[in-house]
């Protein structure tokens, strides 16, 4: 009687170092790759959350002397002003007053952020609450001072 017999054959794989420094340097490349992705598409905290976490803690609420106050910002040779309205404890309304079309196309961020200001400041409890996006963050932190500065007048001494 006759066996069957199987012969395995071995199979030898070879590599050659560059092979392995290419695939090295591509796994880092792509890592890296992930890393700067996740970077950049981290999102921000937006205002609620921000609220949110401000509402856990106990602040104190500036008093103000209700009314209409303004400070100003010099935008090139122009002149805003920019109107901050309060009542006793919170900021009802900011506009910006002598905001003609020179300025406004100039300046094309200056409207879009005093209208984020705005709906921000309904979530908020202060001024130094608000958070800005990367997209108007120098016209945002122009308007937040004006904002600040306007408020030292309104602040019941």
């Amino acid at each position: 009687m006759r066996g069957i017999f199987y012969m395995a054959s071995t199979k030898l794989i070879v590599l050659k170092s560059k092979e392995i420094i290419y695939t090295v340097i591509f796994l880092g490349l792509v890592a890296l790759f992930i890393i700067i992705l996740t970077i950049m598409f981290k999102k921000p905290a937006t205002v609620s959350e921000t609220a949110s976490s401000n509402t856990a803690s106990e602040t104190t609420e500036p008093s103000y002397n209700p009314g209409t106050y303004d400070s100003t910002i010099t935008l090139g040779e122009s002149t805003l002003s920019v109107m901050v309205t309060v009542d006793d404890h919170s900021i009802q309304d900011v506009a910006l007053s002598n905001l003609d079309e020179s300025v406004t196309t100039m300046y094309p961020l200056l409207s879009s952020s005093l209208e984020a200001i705005n709906t921000d400041l309904q979530y908020v409890s202060s001024i130094d609450d608000l958070t800005v996006s990367g997209d108007t963050k120098y016209t945002s932190m122009l308007l937040i001072n004006a904002i600040k500065e306007a408020l030292a007048k309104a602040v019941v001494q």
